[in-house]
């Protein structure tokens, strides 16, 4: 494992989040087809993983186990750290030839996806019993069924759990195996492509920790994540929604000295109170109806790695009360128990909100204000990083199939001129909507660009295609940018049908519309 200095190399995940290599994968034909294999015929997951767990622990999701034993396991904060020391071996020392025991005695296969990036992937899969696979004996019921009882108090007729293991028998072992290789090669090439593409971009003003940006307002945010990095204390990261604040968080625990822990994130306003305790102080078995076992909650989840809370400013003040004890001293009470338990996590929390103003307004603690605000990263707008502008589009034309190879000077000003309320989520949309309305051309040109980017950057064509509504009276000679936008619109829907055939099931899709929308728009241009 290379050393958290704040010069080191990128981490392998430079190479996008998990939930992007993870998006990658699954939208591979082999992968897909080799998931469904596996499910129906062997009862088995695929799963994805890398030397820092499984991707989808990574990305904030859960993992699916092969069986009932696997799933249990993982609801146990002992058994989830287990299963995750189990997947990172897979991906750090792959078993050569044959497979793996886990911690308690069921088989793995991982097979090594074999590509050129720096990185330590592999796809498996776990959670089975196999009759013949070197380095895995058959596991010994009572044994299984003890260690599973001891994880997880709650587990009601164990023996009959182990009677519905998956198993996997003679030679379909290598069956297995050979439908992982074939779907590692094929994945192998897809991320040696991404690497071919991000290198490109990087020559273009990719920065460190997997960032894009050359302006000068990012280059500061750099070089304090760079003095940030090897501290383990709480940072409160600011800036608009959409300008990459996530980012932030996992540069500084995948660079940081917590990077082998896990990452945890939760949005703070997607829950209500109760929900939020619940999620991320855990509870008792019996706490509330539903609660039919203990959960460690995300505090637990996170032991020795980060935790990521969104949006902290939409914390009630009950809420505010309780994350302020855990800041303090460290300590946190799960719903329905009499006794603290300790956290042992890195806290990053994220706002777009002005949590002074919300202090001085009553609506935010002012000493939970002052325990956020000692380390604090602030992201600019894109508006206020406009050369960052043609960077970011390079960055995200490598992750996206279809995208033109260049945009029009006239394309470029008008990204340049917009406002960008989004901010660098709304460019990844707009870029990702070109894939749709100006595949296989030669380059991006303003009529492929959104309507509210031509109306925010007041674009008008000397020539439009097609009339527009009429001019005011006074001045009919002068043309307005709402009879651009319309020409523009226009032309739009012509080539669009003229593209699809007249199907308008398939413009509206490519449009990102809906029919009823799409129908309006061609009534009110004579087209329908």
């Amino acid at each position: 494992m290379r050393e958290g200095r704040p010069d080191a190399p990128l981490r392998p995940l430079d190479l996008g989040p998990p939930e992007r290599i993870l998006e990658l994968a699954l939208s591979l034909r082999g992968v897909d087809v080799l998931r469904s294999v596996l499910k129906k015929s062997f009862g088995l997951e695929l799963g994805l993983a890398s030397a820092e767990g499984p991707l989808a622990h990574q990305a904030g999701g859960v993992i699916t186990g092969s069986s009932e034993v696997c799933r249990s396991a993982l609801f146990s904060r002992a058994g989830f750290s287990r299963c995750d020391a189990h997947y990172r071996s897979l991906a750090t020392t792959p078993p050569p030839s044959g497979g793996r025991a886990c911690h308690l005695g069921l088989a793995s296969i991982a097979v090594p996806v074999p590509t050129d990036a720096p990185l330590d992937l592999v796809l498996f899969a776990s959670g089975f019993a196999a009759t013949h696979l070197h380095g895995c004996p058959a596991p010994d019921p009572a044994q299984l069924a003890a260690g599973l009882l001891e994880l997880d108090p709650a587990t009601g007729d164990a023996p009959e759990v182990l009677r519905r293991l998956p198993v996997v028998r003679g030679d379909r072992v290598e069956t297995v195996r050979n439908l992982l290789c074939a779907a590692a090669e094929e994945l192998a090439v897809a991320l040696d492509e991404r690497v071919r593409r991000l290198g490109e971009a990087g020559a273009s003003g990719g920065g460190p920790f997997g960032m894009v940006g050359r302006s000068p307002r990012m280059l500061e945010v750099f070089e304090l994540l760079r003095r940030l990095v090897p501290s383990t204390s709480t940072v409160l990261v600011r800036g608009e929604s959409g300008t990459g604040k996530e980012l932030v968080a996992r540069a500084l625990h995948q660079h940081g000295p917590r990077r082998s822990g896990p990452f945890v994130a939760q949005a703070c306003g997607a829950l209500d109170d109760g929900m939020l305790e619940a999620a991320l102080f855990g509870h008792t078995r019996g706490a509330f109806s539903g609660a039919v076992r203990a959960e460690a909650g995300l505090f637990g989840a996170a032991h020795r790695g980060t935790l990521f809370l969104d949006e902290v400013g939409e914390m009630s003040p009950a809420m505010q009360t309780k994350l302020l004890r855990v800041l303090s001293d460290g300590s946190y009470l799960p719903v329905g128990a009499t006794a603290p338990r300790r956290a042992d996590v890195r806290l990053v929390c994220a706002t777009s909100r002005d949590l002074r103003a919300m202090v001085e307004q009553g609506r935010f603690r002012e000493d939970l204000f002052y325990r956020l605000h000692v380390l604090t990263v602030v992201l600019p707008p894109l508006r206020e990083r406009a050369s960052d502008i043609g960077p970011l589009v390079e960055h995200f034309r490598s992750s996206v199939e279809g995208v033109p190879p260049r945009l029009s000077e006239a394309a470029s000003g008008c990204l340049e001129r917009h406002a960008w309320p989004g901010n660098v989520r709304e460019l990844r949309a707009e870029v990702e909507r070109w894939a749709i309305v100006a595949t296989n051309l030669p380059e991006v040109r303003p009529e492929h660009l959104s309507p509210e980017i031509l109306a925010g950057s007041g674009f008008a064509p000397a020539s439009p295609a097609a009339p527009g509504p009429p001019a005011p009276a006074d001045d009919e000679n002068v043309p307005t940018l709402s009879a651009a936008i319309e020409a523009l619109e226009r032309r739009i829907f012509e080539e669009g049908l003229a593209r699809t055939g007249g199907n308008r099931t398939r413009l509206a899709r490519e449009l990102d519309i809906s029919r009823t929308t799409l129908n309006e728009r061609l009534r009110r241009f004579g087209l329908g």
